[in-house]
């Protein structure tokens, strides 16, 4: 099992993601749906081909909402895109059409169950390509992820128990290491708590990460009582 994965996220501009890259990001977001934090094809082009002249590049997700699958394997053929988050209302049934790992976020409205939350992630998890990880996020009316508002961390914590589970809602650099020491999760998600003033900022995006690799290392550390039981391997890109 891959421990200790940190994702930043809803890069804008080709400095950004190097920065992100800078800082250690396991993996780079890129927002393609309707957001403060959205890009168009061209800027993510533009963010990937930034990247190529690095000694280790990290993977690059592209984050889509309810959008056709002919449109997500269009875009993510164009960029290209590594992983495809998918952040909406999409069925199960979706991910057979997709030709590359997904991560599929899941929002945890007030109220939500353990066995409502498994029973939703299952359906997920038996489809013939399954979702690499499970992305847990707060329910806000109206949003899809991006809100800055935290996720319930001890139900993440009961989900993180069966399937593979990266944390985000309500991340920043001083919430991280207390986060992951709740939920236990297998990665953590981060984009408005690495922000100064709407914009990108490469001094938070390094401690968030500082601070989530120690936290990781902490638990490691603890070695069987980490929930490993029906966890699947993470892997960023399909086995040749």
């Amino acid at each position: 099992m891959t421990r200790g994965i940190v994702k930043l996220c809803g890069m804008r501009a080709p400095e950004d993601a190097r920065a992100a890259a800078a800082a250690g990001a396991d993996l780079i977001g890129l927002v393609f749906a309707p957001s403060k934090r959205q890009v168009t094809l061209s800027v993510a082009r533009a963010i990937v081909q930034s990247l190529d002249d690095l000694p280790v590049r990290p993977p690059v997700v592209g984050l889509f909402v309810n959008a056709p699958a002919t449109e997500v394997l269009r875009l993510a053929e164009a960029v290209p895109l590594d992983l495809i988050q998918l952040c909406g209302d999409e069925p199960a049934a979706y991910l057979d059409a997709l030709d590359r790992p997904v991560l599929r976020s899941l929002r945890l409205g007030p109220g939500s169950s353990r066995a409502q939350v498994c029973a939703l992630a299952e359906a997920y998890f038996e489809r013939p390509r399954p979702p690499r990880a499970l992305v847990v996020d707060a329910h806000v009316p109206g949003h899809y992820g991006g809100t800055g508002t935290l996720a319930d961390w001890e139900l993440a914590a009961e989900l993180a128990t069966e399937f593979p589970v990266i944390l985000a809602g309500g991340l920043h650099p001083g919430n991280v290491a207390r986060a992951i020491e709740v939920a236990r999760p297998v990665g953590v998600d981060v984009s408005s708590g690495i922000e100064s003033d709407g914009r990108k900022d490469p001094v938070k995006m390094r401690v968030f990460v500082e601070s989530a690799r120690a936290a990781f290392a902490s638990l490691n550390r603890e070695g069987p009582s980490w929930p490993l039981e029906r966890q699947r391997t993470i892997a960023w890109k399909e086995e040749p």
